[in-house]
């Protein structure tokens, strides 16, 4: 009996305390709560930053820092290659123009410009150098250097010069003769800017009363002796003669040609000058220009085919020449140099493309080039060079200029043309079996 009170009893406490529980207990939980079944699981969880850690050990920094490449710093000196005859460091008037430039650049840019002078041609000249350095120690390449075009040419074929965007917008440009274009220009993209030409010019005395011909054909029809390198390895004037002419040099596959009727009229030209006795007898022993310029100067021939800057050089050192002026030729024969890129870096690049801007601005183009006597190739420098007598001859003469033909068909023309030029002049051989001979001659 007792036991049996004593479990009612425990019974009682246990509703008592489970009813107080089911009255107190849906205040105690929280509005929003749910039970795991009830929740959205579409819901996005809030997301918890993790601050970084400010305890990095050092190789964990080292493998941060690799993972950030680190921008380049910017070049402190730009190598500069030049031939001997553009030195800015040599005691003339064009070294010290082109040499303030350059420190010009060097202060605005606060860098050093490392100038190198290479000889133009042979064992370790610019070419020979180039393929060298690229080779052995690319770092020294020249981030600008200067080339004649046919040394283009041969750059662009070795891979030793490199093509840039910027070079393709500064040429873009319209402040460039037609000779200079042409002289950048390399299987259709701009691989360098040009600089300078040096045409041919027929010079005669200004005095003259009897002015020259303007066509290179018509030259047998001027006053007076007539000089000209007849004996010249190239044929140079028996080529212009061709070409004016509309004679080609090279085929679509840019093999070397020669085409009878045009070569045959220019033979002739060379006849008929001969039986006027235009042409003395010096003219088939003289190979080169100033051979040429001095019969000139020394009034032995009143007109004569030379290159313009052995005319502008030889009337301020040559005392007893005569006062020179050119005729206007429509067209006339060129060589052409040029600014090209030697480094392939892109930051070397960059400095170097505005080195390069900096040669070919106006005013310096113009004050450098009339210095060094030689035709700018931006028609605005040759419109301010303060010597205004040959202007006028000089502007239709570049505006007219093309390049020589590329050294391998000259290698091959010109031994040919030369020889044909000589067996008029100095054999007085047949112009239409000569001109034949020569077609048959090219290989």
């Amino acid at each position: 009996m007792a036991d049996s009170v004593k479990k009612i009893k425990i019974l009682l406490v246990a509703l008592i305390v489970s009813s107080l529980l089911g009255l107190t207990g849906c205040e105690m939980l929280p509005d929003s709560w749910e039970l795991p079944w009830q929740q959205d699981s579409t819901a996005t969880p809030e997301q918890t930053a993790v601050p970084l850690p400010t305890d990095l050990t050092e190789e964990a920094t080292l493998v941060m820092e690799e993972q950030t490449p680190t921008p380049a710093p910017p070049p402190e000196k730009l190598i500069l290659w030049l031939p001997p005859e553009l030195d800015p460091n040599a005691e003339t008037e064009p070294a010290a123009i082109l040499k303030a430039r350059l420190e010009e650049f060097a202060y605005l840019n606060s860098i050093e410009i490392d100038v190198r002078i290479k000889a133009v041609s042979g064992g370790g000249g610019l070419l020979d150098a180039l393929r060298t350095t690229l080779a052995a120690a690319p770092a020294t390449s020249p981030d600008v250097v200067a080339l004649s075009r046919d040394h283009l040419l041969r750059a662009v074929q070795d891979e030793v010069v490199f093509a840039n965007e910027g070079l393709n917008t500064m040429m873009s440009e319209l402040d460039w003769y037609n000779f200079g274009r042409d002289a950048g220009l390399v299987q259709g993209e701009f691989m360098a800017v040009p600089f300078k030409g040096v045409p041919m010019g027929l010079v005669y005395q200004s005095v003259s009363q009897l002015i020259p011909s303007d066509e290179w054909v018509d030259t047998k029809l001027n006053y007076g002796y007539f000089g000209f390198a007849g004996d010249d390895p190239r044929g140079t004037f028996l080529l212009l003669l061709y070409l004016s002419l509309g004679g080609q040099v090279q085929n679509e596959q840019g093999l070397a040609i020669l085409q009878e009727a045009p070569l045959t009229t220019a033979l002739q030209t060379l006849k008929d000058g001969l039986n006027a006795r235009h042409f003395r007898d010096l003219v088939v022993t003289m190979q080169d220009s100033e051979q040429v310029w001095e019969e000139f100067s020394m009034r032995r021939v009143d007109t004569a085919f030379l290159p313009v800057d052995v005319v502008l050089r030889g009337m301020e050192t040559t005392a007893e020449a005569p006062d020179p002026a050119f005729t206007s030729p429509s067209m006339t024969l060129t060589d052409a140099w040029v600014w090209a890129l030697g480094s392939q870096e892109p930051q070397r690049q960059e400095l170097a493309l505005a080195l390069i801007a900096h040669l070919s601005e106006t005013q310096f183009l113009a004050e450098w080039s009339e210095a060094l006597k030689a035709l700018p190739a931006r028609p605005t420098a040759l419109g301010a060079w303060e010597e205004i007598s040959f202007k006028s001859a000089l502007e239709r003469m570049a505006s007219g200029a093309v390049l020589y033909p590329p050294d391998p068909v000259m290698n091959n023309l010109g031994p040919i043309l030369r020889n044909a030029t000589l067996l008029i002049l100095r054999d007085n051989a047949d112009v239409v079996e000569t001109a034949k001979q020569a077609v048959e001659s090219v290989k």
